[in-house]
């Protein structure tokens, strides 16, 4: 009886060390997988160490593009500000020679009068320099016609 006794002892150590055994391989599981999730974690904190250095990089490279950018949009606005005083210059000049032209050919142009009289009519002719200005009416009104649709367009371009 002593035997069948050390028999139930044997056998109930062998399988409480056997649960023992399996428990202890559980927790080796369970903790190589939290190895394995500190591993992943590293190589992330890697990964997002390596993709910061590039944003700083990055942005770096757009800070000295933006200056480069803001630099020229200040030359080009200085040389639009050269172009548009120089395009006044020009239209001032161009004004001022129109001018000119016009009151040369004033002067240049003698005036003309022509009679024209229908058969039978009796007039006297004055035949000597003439100053002054003729106007017709009909041609005065063509004119500030057309001066008041060049000044619309004008407007308008």
């Amino acid at each position: 009886m002593d035997i069948e006794k050390l028999k139930d002892w044997r056998d109930g150590a062998r399988r409480g060390l056997g649960r023992e055994v399996d428990h202890l391989r559980e927790k080796e599981e369970q903790l190589s997988g939290y190895i394995q999730v500190l591993d992943a974690t590293e190589e992330l904190v890697a990964e997002i160490d390596n993709l910061n250095e590039e944003l700083e990089r990055r942005q770096s490279e757009i800070d000295d593009l933006s200056e480069q950018l803001e630099q020229k949009e200040a030359e080009l606005y200085a040389l639009r500000q050269q172009l548009q005083g120089e395009i006044d210059a020009l239209r001032s000049q161009l004004l001022d020679v129109k001018e000119r032209k016009l009151t040369e050919e004033k002067k240049l142009k003698p005036m003309e009068i022509h009679n024209h009289f229908e058969q039978g009519s009796s007039s006297q002719v004055f035949n000597d320099q003439v100053n002054g200005r003729f106007s017709n009416k009909s041609n005065d009104k063509k004119k500030k016609e057309k001066k008041r649709w060049k000044r619309i367009v004008r407007k308008v371009l």
